[in-house]
């Protein structure tokens, strides 16, 4: 799939808010049962945060960045927050240049609950 189209999907994301799990999607579940399916493509990608992912070498690309084990954005309260955070912001593209600046407040928020 390419770039240009993953955009223009979280670019819809963004713009249709929150869903919850998607129970109709030929997908559901993709990860786990219960999982928010507001992003299917997370619009902080490439966090560049070793506690959700890691470069890993492509033999055509080189150096890339792997969060394929990484399930933040698919939890409620993240999704949640987020869009509501894009919102306050009137971020309407995933290319915004101000997305990254929530990572931090997602990834506080779902550390937490990871927590004991």
């Amino acid at each position: 799939m390419g770039l240009d189209i993953i955009k223009n999907r979280v670019n819809k994301e963004i713009e249709r808010g929150c869903i919850g799990p998607d129970r109709s999607c030929e997908y559901y579940p993709c990860h786990y049962d219960g999982m928010d399916c507001t992003f299917c493509y997370c619009p902080f990608f490439p966090c560049r945060d070793e506690r959700f992912g890691k470069y890993v070498e492509n033999p055509k690309l080189g150096p890339v960045w792997d969060c394929s084990d990484c399930l933040m954005i698919h939890d409620h309260d993240v999704c949640e927050h987020s869009i509501e955070r894009m919102r306050e912001l009137d971020i309407k593209v995933c290319t915004d240049p101000r997305i990254k600046d929530l990572f931090p407040e997602a990834a506080e928020i779902y550390l937490n609950k990871s927590s004991p």
